[in-house]
């Protein structure tokens, strides 16, 4: 993996409440607590309204900290990842850099599972989401969204020799794996049809059971499978199946009634996506520019 230009200074890799550490086994649907978009809309506006102080997020609060407080994954390549050095990199770490670069302050990413950032964003223990964070309808309820950087959609990734998968939207009598709280688990629900819906905390554990045949096919961004199939080099190849489906924008997430924050957030990726910052670090980390 590799270092990206605009690496954190200021990286602190710190552990939450509401952010559990990334595991290696599964749950399945109907016996997992793990929220999805839709509880997380239905649980944080009550964590909004009750705890979290009205100035919480506040740019003069950030710069009086010092630091932008980022949650992200960290289990998502090439968007947020551990490289070798057990550094945290990918796409959003360098936006989310730049990001604090324009407030002035260093940047603090804290890795967790998908499923409790938006819940730790509204609580307070976050500035800022960053992780290849899709625009739901959901989130929308919960949080706000910066104005976008790039789409990414769902795709089904398969053994090279499956043939029982046709395209992600027909999941009739498969185990289908996804990141529990994703935007993709979300789109999966929608679809339906599946014989037992699995949930993985990353990648790197959804793919392991892909492998080991515990699920029939993996359905996750086409953007991190895209990357996955491309650096896999196991003896157990993989292959995307079937079109792109639910393609939706990626924003930076952020708490709602933050409108100085937003503006210096919206300018700030207008700025670098107008003069092709954003479009050269995508081909570096992604291998091309991002969907707009």
């Amino acid at each position: 993996m590799k270092h990206g230009k605009w690496m954190s200074k200021g990286l602190v890799i710190a552990s939450l409440l509401l952010v559990t550490a990334c595991g290696s086994k599964a749950t399945t649907t109907g016996t997992s607590a793990k929220p999805t978009d839709q509880s997380v809309a239905s649980t944080t506006s009550a964590v909004a309204a009750s705890s979290v102080p009205a100035t919480s997020a506040t740019v003069q609060q950030i710069k009086k900290n010092g630091k932008l407080v980022i949650g992200t994954s960290g289990n998502f390549r090439p968007m947020t990842f551990m490289n070798e050095q057990s550094q945290i990199t990918g796409l959003d770490i360098d936006i989310g850099t730049m990001i604090a670069e324009k407030l002035g302050v260093k940047v603090e990413f804290v890795p967790g599972n998908i499923s409790g950032l938006i819940p730790g964003l509204v609580a307070g223990k976050f500035d800022l989401v960053m992780s290849a964070l899709s625009e739901t309808d959901e989130r929308k309820k919960s949080i706000d969204f910066s104005i976008p950087y790039g789409k990414d959609g769902t795709v089904a990734v398969t053994l090279k020799d499956t043939t029982k998968v046709e395209d992600v939207t027909k999941l009739s009598g498969l185990i289908t794996g996804v990141i529990g709280g994703s935007a993709t688990h979300t789109v999966i629900k929608e679809f339906g049809g599946f014989k037992e819906l699995k949930e993985y905390p990353g990648n790197a554990e959804a793919f392991t059971d892909l492998k080991a045949g515990r699920i029939d096919l993996y359905a996750v961004g086409n953007i991190a499978a895209n990357d996955y199939i491309k650096n896999d080099k196991s003896d157990k190849p993989l292959k995307l199946v079937g079109n792109v489906a639910a393609v939706k924008n990626m924003g930076v997430g952020m708490r709602k009634n933050e409108p100085e924050l937003k503006a210096i957030i919206d300018s700030l990726i207008d700025e670098k996506m107008k003069d092709g910052t954003i479009d050269k670090l995508a081909t570096k980390w992604v291998g091309a520019p991002l969907p707009k």
